[in-house]
């Protein structure tokens, strides 16, 4: 864990940790900062349980550690927008990269650049480098089936991962003179918000 996610973690929880979500968020903080992420998830889990409004936040860095970016995703999206620093999003940033999220990787990290040190700034013009080499020749309709696909089979089960795919194949066919299936996606990412609204 770095040290500006170490701090942020302390800083935002109370000197006392008297209530089990701090606590639990502190725990969670040593583990990942000793590298065992494993043990991190479980107490940001236990965090959110707990009624901690910042855990997933945490929950969602401590799934990217572990590989697990689909995963990761679904956490950041489901954590409360505010309240989070650049070192969240730019773990957010490679969740999205690791599941070819690009352009959604790509604006993360366009906001991490400036409100980040200059070890994360380094990290992140070495991802939007090569994020830039995938998207130089432009998305093939192939690709943009391929998100289409990605999100049938996240399904109705996983509605903010299926989301995702789904705005990025929006995104990509933005990038097309054709608008290649633009009208599906809209159409679908709207079946699935009227779905979240039940």
């Amino acid at each position: 864990m770095s040290w500006a996610l170490w701090a942020s973690l302390l800083l935002t929880s109370s000197a006392s940790a008297t209530t089990g979500a701090e606590e639990h968020l502190l725990a969670g903080a040593r583990f990942f900062k000793e590298g065992r992420f494993a043990e991190a998830l479980v107490e940001f889990r236990v965090a959110q349980k707990a009624g901690s409004g910042q855990a997933l936040w945490y929950a969602g860095a401590a799934l990217q550690k572990l590989g697990r970016s689909e995963e990761a995703i679904e956490a950041f999206a489901a954590a409360d927008p505010t309240g989070h620093d650049a070192l969240l999003d730019y773990y957010r940033a490679l969740a999205c990269y690791d599941a070819r999220l690009y352009l959604c990787a790509d604006k993360l990290l366009a906001s991490v650049g400036d409100r980040s040190g200059p070890r994360i700034a380094g990290l992140v013009q070495e991802v939007r480098a090569k994020i830039a080499v995938v998207l130089r020749d432009g998305p093939s309709t192939d690709t943009i089936d391929w998100y289409h696909e990605r999100a049938i089979e996240a399904g109705q089960g996983r509605k903010l991962l299926a989301t995702a795919y789904l705005e990025e194949a929006l995104a990509l066919s933005a990038l097309r003179a054709d608008h290649y299936r633009a009208a599906d996606a809209r159409a679908a990412l709207l079946h699935l918000r009227r779905l979240g609204s039940r």
